[in-house]
């Protein structure tokens, strides 16, 4: 289970002052080795004023080099498919939240699945983001055949190289089951990780 230390990590950030310009170079060079970064080097960093274009520019510059270290020169688009807007959580930000009572809520089928990523094809995507709420009907297995389903369609422009996964935190035999059907990249968005805030 992932726990955060609140208490620790305001500690650092109430010690934390803005870096000076040497500080701030070794935080950065240390940044890309690309072996992460203590929490008050994070902190620090957090520190820079928004006046201070100098430092920001640095920043800026060190984090462009590691990005592009590690993805290169290149940018990815891939398609949403949303298979099913049925969800159990009532997050305001989000059409598919569970009051939203005027929402006519779809659980795509194998043959619909099949069909929306033809069209997904057709329009020369070869990345797919798969979504879906989170709710009972649309389990680890519904997901997992929407993944095949979405490898197995052909269609005259090609097919789908990459299903990427965008659904609620699951078991560790379920992350085993979406490794087994395929999966490129699993995304879990949680707005925040600050307890009073989630609440």
């Amino acid at each position: 289970m992932f726990s955060l230390n609140e208490n620790r990590i305001n500690g650092i950030l109430a010690t934390c002052t803005e870096p000076s310009d040497n500080q701030l170079s070794q935080i950065l060079e240390k940044a890309e080795q690309k072996r992460g970064l203590e929490l008050k080097e994070a902190a620090t960093i957090l520190q820079i004023k928004t006046t201070n274009k100098k430092q920001l520019q640095k920043l800026f510059a060190s984090a462009g080099r590691v990005k592009n270290e590690i993805y290169g020169n290149r940018l990815v688009l891939f398609a949403p498919l949303y298979i099913s807007d049925h969800c159990v959580n009532d997050c305001k930000y989000c059409g598919f939240h569970y009051s939203n009572k005027t929402l006519d809520r779809r659980r795509l089928t194998t043959g619909e699945i099949a069909e929306q990523t033809m069209i997904i094809i057709g329009m020369g995507h070869k990345r797919i983001l798969l979504e879906a709420g989170e709710h009972p009907d649309t389990g680890i297995d519904y997901v997992c055949n929407a993944i095949r389903t979405i490898y197995k369609t052909k269609n005259k422009n090609g097919e789908i190289r990459r299903v990427n996964v965008n659904i609620a935190a699951t078991t560790t035999e379920n992350y085993r089951k979406l490794k087994e059907a395929g999966i490129g990249t699993y995304q879990l968005f949680q707005e925040t990780y600050h307890p009073e805030t989630y609440e």
